[in-house]
């Protein structure tokens, strides 16, 4: 038996025999093969709204003179992610090459931390009508890395997203928080977007009108929160709304997270006439104060009134007070005994009209 190698050899030699009468005009090439693929590190797209799925274009030659039957196996060792050829075996004629499809299958949200190394080997197995001996093989290689590309995805949240009332100057303040969604560490900003237009109505944000923070994979930021001032003049009620926007600096076409928070400004009521910083009062209050102060004038002109009548009485009538003996033994059933009657001569009744009409007249 003769051993392989020879037998090779001498395979070799009997090819080349046949090309003999073309050998002055071009020297035949030795059986081989080569392999190339247009892009060696593709990116695998997770996100959610998408297809995870990426082609690469491969292509294979046979740069020989002779007939060739080629193989192409892959080295892969993915787990989240499969590899397919859509074909393996090529029968090139001297010359020729042949293109296919190299398909990578992942799954949504995959993290971007992970990558995998991928290689094509291309191996000769019949040149011709004979199979070609391993021994004399002639092989192509092509590797390349799998990279699983970075989205971003952002989530704001406000807890609180109810009407601020505000009057003038007066300040409040807006807590929120914000999730990373996407699959790679990002820096989020929330920033107020319409800040232009409520600047324009008389507006302020003493801290600044955004924030950042690193947020990692999956994560959630610190509380944080950006500081709103009323215009310090209310000239008529209005409504506003303040619109909060988080997106992702990581990724420049991730969609943002958006919330709006309305504001209502109020006029505070002052007595801009009298000054001091007086309230005003309405109609009601008014007629009320006026009846109390009419009450209490009346009350005085009628006090006053009845002193200048006592007054007069006792001028044109002096009274004489007989003096009483007061006996200790006096029992308080003689108390009934008094007689007050002469208190009634202070107060005619013919007179008490003229006195009352004089008084009145003075005032």
């Amino acid at each position: 038996m003769i051993p392989s190698r020879r037998l090779g050899f001498f395979v070799v030699a009997l090819m080349l025999c046949s090309f003999a009468p073309t050998a002055q005009a071009q020297a035949p090439t030795a059986p081989g093969v080569e392999i190339d693929c247009d892009e060696k590190q593709p990116e695998l797209n997770v996100h959610p709204l998408n297809d995870p799925v990426v082609d690469i274009t491969c292509t294979v030659k046979n740069p020989s003179s002779f007939q060739e039957s080629i193989s192409v196996e892959k080295e892969w060792e993915g787990l989240e992610v499969d590899m397919m050829l859509e074909e393996d075996t090529f029968d090139l004629g001297p010359g020729e090459e042949e293109d296919f499809k190299v398909t990578f299958t992942g799954q949504i949200r995959l993290s971007a931390e992970l990558s995998y190394d991928f290689t094509l080997n291309a191996v000769v197995t019949n040149v011709g009508m004979l199979d070609w001996p391993e021994a004399l093989a002639s092989n192509s290689s092509v590797s390349g890395d799998l990279n699983i590309a970075s989205f971003g995805m952002v989530d704001l949240d406000i807890s609180d997203q109810s009407t601020r009332t505000m009057s003038e100057g007066e300040e409040v303040k807006i807590t929120f928080q914000f999730r990373n969604n996407g699959n790679d560490d990002d820096k989020i900003r929330v920033s107020i977007t319409n800040v232009a237009e409520l600047e324009e109505a008389g507006f302020s944000f003493p801290g600044g009108t955004s924030v950042a923070e690193d947020v990692a994979e999956d994560g959630v930021s610190t509380v944080r929160e950006l500081i709103i001032r009323s215009p310090s003049e209310v000239a008529a009620e209005e409504r506003y709304q303040v619109t909060f926007q988080a997106q992702s600096e990581q990724d420049a076409e991730a969609p943002v997270s958006e919330v709006s928070i309305p504001v209502q400004l109020e006029v505070t009521n002052t007595a801009g006439g009298l000054g001091g910083g007086l309230e005003e009062v309405d109609k009601d209050t008014l007629v009320m104060y006026g009846s109390i102060g009419a009450a209490v004038l009346f009350g005085l002109i009628f006090v006053v009134a009845l002193a200048r009548t006592l007054r007069r009485r006792a001028n044109a009538q002096p009274m004489y007070v007989p003096p009483v003996e007061i006996d200790d033994d006096l029992d308080e059933d003689d108390e009934d005994d008094l007689d007050l009657s002469e208190l009634d001569d202070l107060f005619s009744d013919d007179d008490d009209g003229d006195e009352f009409d004089d008084v009145f007249a003075d005032l």
